[in-house]
C-alpha cells in the first residue's frame, strides 16, 4: 500500500542545509512537547483500529480507501500551508524549508490523484476530522491561530511536526511487518524519523535565536496531535 505521509524531501534538506538528523537533544523543545503530552496521544492512536489492522494484515481496504483519500485532501491544504508560511518566513533557511516541503507535497497530490482518479482537492468529501485539521493548520500557517499567538512562521513547523514524527513512530511500534502482511509497506516506508528529527534540531537552533511562547508552541503542537489521532480512530471507529 501506498503511503502518502513517507516523502523523500528531508535528505534534500538534510544535505543543502547541514541538518542534523539525530535525535534531538532531551530538553530540546521537540521532546518536551512530545513528553507533555505527545506520546500519551501516540499510545493512544497506536490502539485504534486501524492501526490494528495495519499491524495484523486485516484492516479492510473499504476503509483504508477513503481514509487516504480524505488524508490527500489535507496534503492538498499543507502543500498550500507551506506556500503560505514560506511567503512570511524571513529566515532564509526556514523559507527554503518550507517551500520544499509544499514541492514535495504537490509531486505526491498529483501521484495520488492520478493513483485513486481524483481531480483534485475539489474532488475529495474529506471527513469532518480532516477538514477541521486543516482548516486549523491554516490559521497557524496564517499566523491567525491562538489569538494571534503565533505570528512567527515556525509554528507552521511545529503545527506540520506530529505528522512528521507520529508516523514514523508508530511504524517504529508495528515493525518489523510479518511475513504476507498486504500493509508492510505501509510500516516499512513510515519506520524512518531522520526527517521529524532534523525538523526537531531546526527547531531548537531557530528559537535558540528567536525564543517563541513554547507554551502557546505545546498547545498547537497537541492540538495537531489530537487531530491526527482523531483521523485514525475515525477511519474505523466500530473496532476503536
Amino acid at each position: 500500500m501506498k503511503n502518502n505521509r513517507s516523502l523523500a524531501d528531508h535528505e534534500h534538506l538534510i544535505a543543502k542545509h547541514n541538518l542534523n538528523r539525530n535525535p534531538p537533544p532531551p530538553d530540546s523543545l521537540f521532546w518536551k512537547m512530545w513528553y507533555a503530552g505527545g506520546e500519551s496521544i501516540a499510545k493512544k492512536t497506536l490502539t485504534t483500529g486501524f492501526l490494528e489492522g495495519i499491524k495484523n494484515g486485516n484492516l479492510d481496504p473499504n476503509q483504508y480507501g477513503p481514509f487516504s483519500v480524505s488524508d490527500i485532501y489535507y496534503c492538498f491544504h499543507g502543500a498550500a500551508d507551506y506556500g503560505i508560511a514560506a511567503k512570511r518566513a524571513t529566515n532564509t533557511v526556514l523559507q527554503d524549508y518550507f517551500l520544499k516541503k509544499q514541492e514535495s507535497y504537490n509531486t505526491y497530490n498529483q501521484s495520488a490523484c492520478a493513483t485513486w482518479n481524483l481531480t483534485g482537492p475539489e474532488s475529495i468529501a474529506p471527513t469532518p476530522t480532516a477538514l477541521n485539521y486543516s482548516n486549523f493548520e491554516r490559521s497557524v500557517a496564517k499566523g491567525t491561530a491562538q489569538e494571534g499567538n503565533v505570528k512567527d512562521p515556525i509554528f507552521t513547523l511545529i503545527v506540520m511536526l506530529p505528522c512528521e514524527y507520529l508516523w514514523p513512530w508508530l511504524a517504529s511500534q508495528l515493525a518489523p511487518p510479518t511475513p504476507g502482511n498486504i500493509y508492510a509497506s505501509w510500516i516499512t516506508s513510515n519506520n524512518n524519523p531522520d526527517g521529524a528529527y532534523a525538523m526537531g534540531n531546526f527547531l531548537q537552533d531557530y528559537i535558540t535565536l528567536n525564543p517563541i511562547n513554547e507554551d502557546v508552541a505545546t498547545t498547537t503542537y497537541l492540538t495537531a496531535m489530537e487531530y491526527e489521532y482523531k483521523n485514525f480512530y475515525t477511519a474505523t471507529p466500530e473496532l476503536s
